[in-house]
């Protein structure tokens, strides 16, 4: 009984607070995006584009996806975190961490990796989401289960870097970007270094 209470008091707390508000806005928010690119102009990060003035695509570049298995993908890869632990981060903490999460990927990529023409989804500042909140989770109780979901994070990391032929692969129809998922993870862990502010 005490169990049974235990995990209703889980599934209470974390389903009715912020962390399920920011992913209910950021799918919709990630689900318009996608349809304008799709139907209306091409949103994605393209570097001759960029080099010709269009910066927005540094963010935008980020938020939108090849097709709608990927953005599908990632927003699973978003809900899987989000109930993953118990803190609760304040909305505007939520949004302002994903934009510059997605700004520093597609950043990285436009400077370091100059070999990128194109690119677009929102995994790379997932990944950085992933690391960010769990480093968050660490500091705050200094608890071995962040500590695993990075350690896991990594050993995925490594396997994208060497297995061309992911399940990702498969089922959004191009090659996954791997290098925007190291960046993104690195990034995440810097900004949960410098992250000061309490959770909601």
């Amino acid at each position: 009984m005490a169990a049974h209470n235990s995990i209703t008091s889980y599934v209470r707390h974390v389903f009715l607070r912020s962390n399920i508000i920011f992913f209910l806005l950021a799918s919709l928010f990630l689900f318009i995006l996608q349809f304008i690119q799709t139907f209306i102009t091409n949103l994605a990060f393209e570097r001759t584009l960029i080099e010709h003035q269009e910066y927005w695509r540094l963010v935008t570049g980020g938020l939108v996806h090849a097709n709608t298995p990927h953005l599908i993908l990632n927003l699973i890869g978003l809900f899987l975190l989000l109930t993953l632990y118990e803190n609760q981060i304040a909305l505007r903490v939520w949004s302002v961490i994903s934009l510059l999460q997605v700004f520093c990927v597609n950043l990285a990529i436009y400077l370091m990796l100059p070999s990128t023409e194109f690119y677009l989804g929102f995994s790379g500042a997932l990944h950085g989401l992933y690391s960010w909140y769990s480093v968050t989770e660490w500091r705050r109780r200094h608890s071995w289960f962040p500590v695993c979901v990075l350690l896991i994070l990594f050993i995925k990391l490594g396997v994208d870097a060497i297995s061309a032929n992911s399940i990702s692969t498969q089922i959004i129809g191009m090659n996954v970007h791997w290098q925007s998922h190291w960046i993104g993870s690195i990034t995440g862990i810097v900004l949960a270094l410098l992250y000061k502010r309490k959770a909601a």
